[in-house]
C-alpha cells in the first residue's frame, strides 16, 4: 500500500513539474521584455485554453494606438509572420511560437534576440485585440486569406507617385505638390494620400492599398493604378 501510495504522488509531482516549466519558459523569456505585471508565471489575465482562438492564417492590418498601421501576415503551417511596413513595402520573414494556455505569441523578428510578445485579449475571427510586453494594445483587422507572397498591394512610396503623375493629368503638368500616405486605421486596407502645395492642401485621395481604386476628395472615382508604371 505504501509503494502504491507514493507512485501517483510521485507522477502528478512530474506533471506539475512540466507543466511549470512549460509556463516559466515562457516567462524568463519574456522577463527582459516585459513589465511585473506582464508576467506569465504571475497568472495575470490567464486566457483558459480554447476559449481564445489562435490568429486566423491570413493577411491582418495592425492599427497602434499611435494611429500608425502596419501590414502582419501569419502562417501556422510554417509557424511564420511578417510584420510590413507599408511605407517602402519591406518586410522581414519571421517566425513564432504560441502558447494556447495564456493565448501568447512569441514572435521572433528575422534573426535571435529580436523578439516581441503578443497575447491575444479577444479574437472574433474578423478582429483581434492583442497586448504587447509593453502592456499596450494592437487592433488587428482580417484581410485577406492570401499569403505572404501572393498578397500584391502597392507601397505609400509607388502610392504618391501614382497619385502624382495623375494630379499632372487634371492639373495639366502645373506644379508638384508633396505627397503623403498612411494607412486608415478602420482595418479595411485603405491609405489616406494627401497632397499638399505651398503648406496647403490642394487634393486628397483614398484607395485600397492591394488596387489604387478608390475617391478624390470630391467623391470623384479613382485609379491610380493605371499610373503603376509611372511609380
Amino acid at each position: 500500500m505504501k509503494n502504491g501510495f507514493v507512485k501517483p504522488v510521485a507522477i502528478i509531482l512530474v506533471i506539475l513539474f512540466c507543466a511549470a516549466a512549460t509556463i516559466a519558459g515562457f516567462a524568463v523569456s519574456a522577463a527582459t521584455h516585459s513589465n511585473v505585471a506582464y508576467d506569465p508565471a504571475a497568472g495575470n489575465e490567464r486566457v483558459d485554453e480554447g476559449s481564445i482562438p489562435a490568429l486566423r492564417d491570413g493577411v491582418w492590418q495592425a492599427v497602434y494606438d499611435d494611429d500608425s498601421s502596419m501590414l502582419f501576415f501569419i502562417e501556422d503551417k510554417d509557424h511564420s509572420f511578417s510584420l510590413i511596413n507599408p511605407d517602402k513595402g519591406i518586410g522581414l520573414p519571421s517566425t513564432y511560437a504560441y502558447n494556447d494556455k495564456i493565448g501568447m505569441y512569441k514572435l521572433q523578428i528575422a534573426y535571435a534576440g529580436n523578439e516581441t510578445f503578443w497575447r491575444v485579449i479577444d479574437n472574433s475571427g474578423a478582429t483581434a485585440t492583442v497586448k504587447d510586453e509593453n502592456s499596450k494594445l494592437i487592433t488587428l483587422h482580417y484581410l485577406s486569406d492570401e499569403t505572404f507572397e501572393s498578397f500584391k498591394f502597392y507601397s505609400y512610396d509607388e502610392l504618391c507617385e501614382m497619385a502624382k503623375a495623375q494630379y499632372a493629368v487634371v492639373h495639366d503638368g502645373t506644379d508638384q505638390p508633396n505627397m503623403d500616405a498612411k494607412l486608415n486605421t478602420d482595418g479595411k486596407g485603405l491609405v489616406a494620400i494627401t497632397a499638399e502645395l505651398d503648406g496647403e492642401q490642394v487634393a486628397s485621395y483614398t484607395v485600397d492599398i492591394r488596387t489604387g481604386i478608390g475617391v478624390d476628395d470630391l467623391g470623384e472615382a479613382v485609379d491610380l493604378s493605371v499610373f503603376a508604371a509611372q511609380a
